[in-house]
């Protein structure tokens, strides 16, 4: 029997790194190393996965990229969940292809994010040895960015555009997710009617308004709104304070507010959505995906990881995670794991 390919998820044993395992071990035949801080936790969150010997653990801390090429010797690729992108090592991307393997994420951190796909050498290196680095194959950049281009298709004289995520309130929000967003945002609140009806979204940062400004040349923005205005309203409170805090003290707020808000996620639904709009004069048109909202964080970077194992993903050296497949194939795919695409015009 072949052996089976391995792929180390770095971060494998939070919120985001969990569910990216189950889905991979139920549509691939990959060997999964859930990589985390704490081995005891690394080894609990295998024995939950139940997978014997295609699942197994490793203590791994993510500060020396030295110590992330030592892990991913003979791995496929290394899978990144791990949160919050903006303590991370930006010498990481390169380590794994030090080590001969591909380097996928989930960052939505525009200081992650932007700087790896100008990263002209890291291109280089890594097309030589035959080997992609993907940044942001998350809700956003990677859906968002496709389905603003999806709606550009049909509008393509558009110059404006806004993408807005949509987050239930029953979905664990882990501390790395919360500190994420609290150093992006909650500004500017704007109601925005979307598949689930009206919400108050908040302005965020995010690698979008660069992205679709130098690709397509639109002024976007780049929106989250909650299924509970509570969360908007605490999220919004408390951000201004925790964006001048250092990052040591920012993770220990959210991992605060991560407990807090643990027994409050049993209520409101799990729907998640992702919607794009783009305008012209008084047209505009929409496309939104609408699934269950922690899977649409890791669905890209699943679709991904499954066209390398088959061997259907030919760009290499650093490549843009919403471009990679064309709009139309994007949905299908996306479709055919569970989302529902819905698509709209109307006159403002």
């Amino acid at each position: 029997m072949a052996e089976r390919p391995r792929l180390l998820i770095a971060g494998g044993t939070g919120v985001f790194g969990r569910i990216l395992a189950r889905d991979l071990l139920a549509t691939t035949d990959a060997a999964l190393v859930l990589a985390g801080r704490d081995a005891r936790r690394a080894a609990a969150a295998c024995r939950a996965l139940d997978e014997g010997e295609r699942a197994t653990p490793l203590a791994l801390e993510l500060g020396d990229p030295d110590v992330l090429g030592r892990a991913a010797a003979g791995c496929l690729a290394v899978i990144c969940t791990a949160g919050p992108f903006q303590r991370l090592p930006p010498g990481l991307p390169s380590a794994a292809v030090a080590a001969g393997a591909h380097w996928l994420d989930i960052a939505d951190y525009a200081g992650w994010v932007l700087p790896l796909l100008a990263d002209h050498a890291l291109h280089e290196r890594a097309g030589a040895a035959g080997l992609a680095v993907m940044p942001g194959l998350s809700s956003t950049p990677a859906l968002s960015g496709m389905l603003i281009r999806r709606c550009a298709e049909r509008l393509p004289e558009a110059r404006v555009g806004r993408v807005t995520l949509y987050i239930g309130n029953r979905n664990h929000k882990g501390a790395g997710a919360i500190a994420s967003a609290l150093g992006a945002g909650f500004a500017d609140p704007r109601p925005v009617r979307l598949p689930v009806g009206r919400r108050l979204a908040y302005r965020f940062d995010s690698p979008d308004a660069a992205l679709l400004r130098e690709e397509l040349g639109l002024a976007a923005e780049f929106r989250v709104a909650f299924e509970w205005g509570v969360s908007n309203w605490l999220l919004a409170t408390v951000g201004p304070l925790a964006r001048r805090l250092g990052a040591a003290n920012r993770i220990r707020l959210a991992r605060a507010l991560a407990a807090a808000a643990a027994p409050l996620s049993r209520f409101g639904s799990d729907v998640g959505c992702v919607q794009a709009q783009v305008a012209r004069q008084r047209e505009m048109v929409s496309a939104a995906l609408v699934g269950c909202g922690q899977r649409l964080a890791i669905l890209p970077c699943a679709l991904a990881v499954e066209a390398l194992l088959r061997g259907e993903l030919p760009a290499r050296g650093v490549v843009r995670s919403a471009t990679w497949l064309s709009p139309a194939e994007w949905i299908a795919r996306l479709e055919q794991r569970g989302l529902k695409c819905f698509e709209g015009s109307a006159r403002r």
